[in-house]
């Protein structure tokens, strides 16, 4: 997916696994390169908008690292709110499959990538912003991750 820049904009997939090592998606959040950056990440000057992650549609205004709302991209005047992001079943289904095969490690935060006629994983993060959970979006994570510990 491109938005105008020149960076890859990818999908972070949050999964947990539940106690019997199935992994569920529980929060996505598309990451959009603004400026010359190569990179998405919202702490290098990109923004970030929710997904819901049982329609694939972008379901928030966007952010970014200073804490402004975000309407429009900047460069390319894009409404990103409402947007049903393609491909959105694969995104799910690698981002749990991959999750599924680190039974280790519970928690993961995916970025993956959507081309014209696939998807494609490109890593997993032990750490992936936290704070993107409660504080950006919709909140009440604690109480949705509970039910899977």
């Amino acid at each position: 997916m491109c938005f105008g820049n020149v960076s890859v904009n990818t999908i972070r997939t949050h999964t947990i696994l539940d106690s019997t090592g199935k992994a569920h998606v529980i929060k996505a959040i598309l990451r959009v390169g603004v400026g010359s950056t190569f990179v998405d990440n919202y702490a290098k000057g990109g923004a970030i908008y929710e997904v819901d992650v049982k329609e694939g549609v972008v379901c928030s205004y966007g952010r970014n690292h200073a804490g402004e709302t975000i309407v429009k991209h900047p460069q390319t005047d894009i409404v990103m709110l409402g947007k049903k992001i393609p491909l959105w079943e694969e995104v799910v289904a690698i981002s749990k499959n991959a999750a599924e095969h680190l039974p280790e490690v519970r928690f993961i935060g995916w970025d993956v990538a959507i081309g014209k006629d696939r998807v494609q994983l490109i890593e997993g993060n032990h750490n992936p912003d936290y704070e993107l959970l409660e504080f950006f979006g919709s909140n009440g994570y604690y109480e949705k991750i509970k039910k899977y510990i």
